[in-house]
């Protein structure tokens, strides 16, 4: 109805898919995903248009597990307040609960530095260590001046630290970033935006990794349908080793060697142009352009070092019959 909404969704994929285009992030699972929400809404020209609240659930099983009738391998109950007032002013705050179970097999070659007969100890934490996992974002946007949308957003919360795509220890995170959109002309608009994120091991709240991500994007609409986008992102990254969450040890992920799971020191910038032509709908020439460089330091701006480049072209005709 116009004020009450309800959905639900089931995606179940076996382990022998493969996709003929495009690209499936995992196969061999099954996901469910349901949500219900209420909006009460003001008189015409209230203060206060809009507000609501809505509940919305996630889970992820191993696709065997779930029609065995087992539990979910990952999920999420998250529990969402959004709110509308007059003047294009908005925001939302909402409170999650992870939980993360993966078995004692899937953590088969990984070990524990020090200990056992060659200083390794098989690392399989318990499955308490990632199970209730709270968090909370709150997110505001501003679109009042005529020519300008301002977004803020931030997060306090648990989350995983994964090794090779598997939880491994929990850290405490830190979440903010910025977006300011500006509309000089009725042809140009520029998005600036800034991100950071600090991620702190729970066992004794020293540093995991620290990421900070601006962003500048500009496009320009030459007529209806020729148009130039570019892009200019600078992330600097620091990440560190991965440890047991309750001995502190390094982690090694071993096959036929044994490699600690260290950590890394990233500082990119990327550039991107596209220039698009889409006369019709299904008509479409596009051509980009990519340049990917390091720099020796965070934010040094002085030795960029070139890692990849790459042309894009794409050319598409509508036929109708």
């Amino acid at each position: 109805s116009r004020n009450f909404t309800v959905s639900a969704s089931m995606e179940d994929i076996t382990e022998e898919f493969r996709a003929g285009s495009g690209f499936i992030r995992r196969v061999g699972v099954t996901q469910l995903e349901g949500r219900v929400g209420y909006t009460w809404r003001g008189q015409a020209g209230a203060f206060l248009e809009s507000w609501g609240p809505s509940v919305s659930m996630e889970g992820y099983w191993d696709r065997q597990d779930f029609w065995a009738g087992a539990g979910t391998k990952e999920s999420e109950i998250d529990l969402n307040l959004r709110f509308s007032l007059r003047g294009n002013v908005g925001g939302s705050i909402s409170l999650s609960r992870d939980s993360y179970s993966f078995g004692a097999d899937e953590y088969e070659g990984f070990f524990i530095q020090g200990g056992g007969p060659e200083g390794l100890t098989p690392f399989s934490p318990t499955p308490s260590t990632f199970g209730g996992l709270l968090s909370v974002r709150a997110r505001s946007w501003i679109s009042k001046w005529e020519g300008a949308r301002i977004s803020l957003g931030g997060s306090l919360g648990e989350t995983p630290i994964f090794a090779s795509g598997i939880p491994a220890d929990v850290a405490d995170s830190r979440r903010g970033d910025i977006s300011v959109t500006l509309y000089p002309t009725g042809s140009l608009n520029l998005n600036l935006a800034l991100r950071h994120v600090s991620l702190f091991r729970k066992r004794d709240g020293s540093l995991y990794s620290r990421a900070t991500i601006p962003r500048l994007q500009a496009r320009y609409q030459f007529s209806r349908s020729l148009w130039l986008r570019g892009v200019g992102e600078y992330s600097s990254q620091t990440r560190g080793d991965v440890l047991d969450p309750e001995s502190g040890s390094a982690l090694v992920s071993c096959s036929d060697t044994c490699t600690p799971r260290t950590g890394t020191d990233a500082h990119d910038f990327r550039l991107e142009a596209l220039l698009g032509y889409e006369p019709s709908p299904g008509t479409v020439l596009f051509v980009g352009y990519t340049r990917q460089m390091r720099d020796a330091q965070a934010f040094g701006f002085r030795e960029f070092t070139p890692e990849a480049a790459g042309l894009f072209v794409k050319v598409s005709y509508r036929f109708r019959m």
